[in-house]
């Protein structure tokens, strides 16, 4: 029985009145688990109980950290983002370049930010294809050198459709950003964009990201893409 399992049913106990928890600190591992299981196969029904509470420890502590993550990324300016982490309402986004779903959205957010008082993050986090951590990583680069002209790069590999991109196409596309490629590659050389997007990795995994695009909107989850900007209004009503 695992120290996890072992400790909930414990609690079940303690609360049940079956021990008293002066009495089960004096008891040997063994002889906890010895009476656990005599209750439980004698009181099938605790099995229940604790899973619904196991259940119930994993869930808050998952909104315990999805609000504290909220409040990182709305305030951390190495995430791109639009509007104020200050605005009313927010939409959380993890998306990816070559995803079609997050590219069907982009103009709803546009048109959102000029509706509504909404702050919108861009959280990019490579999951579609082999590519797409290329293009994040250099996306990154981009923002952490010039966040005012990062848009404009995001916006051109967001558009519907097929888009170019090969480093060539990439690297045209810098330049003409007026940003310097060896200023794009020495970033890349520190590392600095590639731990980033590592970072956005990690936190979509504690949050079991499957894939993209996967929203946070006011404190809710959205897991797919939203398709229509009626669907869009009314969640973000006051």
């Amino acid at each position: 029985m695992s120290v996890k399992v072992s400790s909930l049913f414990l609690s079940v106990l303690l609360s049940a009145g079956v021990l008293f928890n002066a009495q089960a600190q004096e008891l040997t591992k063994a002889e906890v688990e010895s009476i656990i299981d005599e209750y439980v196969s004698t009181h099938p029904e605790i099995i229940v109980k604790a899973l619904k509470k196991l259940e119930e420890q994993e869930t808050q502590k998952a909104l315990d950290h999805r609000k504290q993550l909220v409040e990182q990324f709305r305030h951390d300016r190495s995430i791109p983002s639009l509007g104020s982490p200050k605005a009313k309402h927010y939409i959380i986004e993890f998306y990816d370049y070559n995803c079609g779903y997050c590219k069907v959205m982009e103009p709803l957010f546009e048109k959102a930010i000029n509706d509504f008082d909404v702050q919108i993050v861009y959280v990019n986090i490579p999951v579609v294809k082999e590519e797409s951590k290329q293009l994040a990583i250099i996306g990154q680069a981009v923002f952490n050198l010039a966040p005012h002209k990062y848009f404009k790069f995001h916006q051109h590999f967001m558009q519907p459709g097929l888009v170019d991109t090969s480093l060539k196409a990439v690297q045209d596309l810098v330049k003409s950003l007026d940003i310097k490629w060896n200023d794009v590659v020495t970033q890349m050389k520190n590392m600095q964009p590639q731990k980033q997007i590592g970072r956005y990795i990690d936190e979509s995994m504690k949050l079991k990201i499957a894939g993209t695009p996967y929203l946070l909107i006011d404190g809710e989850e959205y897991r797919g893409a939203i398709t229509s900007y009626d669907t869009l209004t009314e969640l973000l009503k006051d």
